[in-house]
């Protein structure tokens, strides 16, 4: 990232706690200021609910916590450091598997989160639009992570250097 002048800022934070968050923030602030692109990546994916007589709402409320309410606690909590950039950009790390036509059944809970965070992002892009603002939602592939799998399609590296092709390109008519 470094050669391309980007300086990237990993920053393990529990999205569904406000003070991790509060914290998170302090020290991005302390370290970089501004935040010219803010990439969410939070997700939980447990594949128990395959059907109707599965789903466990404690699993589906912290599932929605993590992978909807997360991102959007996340770009709020950094709305004055990304207003205070020329980028502006919003990426939240979606799944094929939050769409709704494509759908074919099963996972309630991981499913609906990541809907909930398309549309989010859909809300989040009129609104911040006047302001410049690029949001998007990126599908970054079938990664071979822990969520993924071993018999995932693409390598981290491999999913991170498709994404950053992408970003790179995007600006406010995205």
């Amino acid at each position: 990232l470094t050669e391309r002048g980007l300086h990237a800022f990993a920053y393990g934070v529990d999205v569904a706690e406000e003070a991790s968050v509060r914290q998170m923030v302090d020290a991005v602030a302390e370290r970089w200021g501004t935040v010219h692109v803010l990439v969410n990546n939070a997700g939980v994916f447990d594949r128990k609910d395959v059907t109707i007589d599965k789903v466990d709402f404690v699993m589906m409320e912290q599932t929605f916590a993590v992978n909807t309410l997360g991102p959007l606690r996340v770009t709020q909590a950094l709305l004055p450091n990304l207003r205070a950039s020329k980028r502006r950009t919003i990426v939240s790390i979606s799944s094929q598997l939050g769409s709704i036509e494509k759908s074919d059944g099963r996972w309630y809970a991981y499913r609906a989160s990541k809907a909930a965070l398309n549309q989010i992002n859909k809300i989040l892009s009129v609104e911040l639009a006047p302001e410049g603002f690029t949001c998007v939602v990126l599908h970054p592939g079938w990664v071979r992570t822990e969520l993924g799998g071993k018999g995932a399609t693409y390598s981290p590296e491999e999913s991170v250097a498709g994404l950053i092709a992408v970003i790179e390109k995007l600006g406010p008519t995205d």
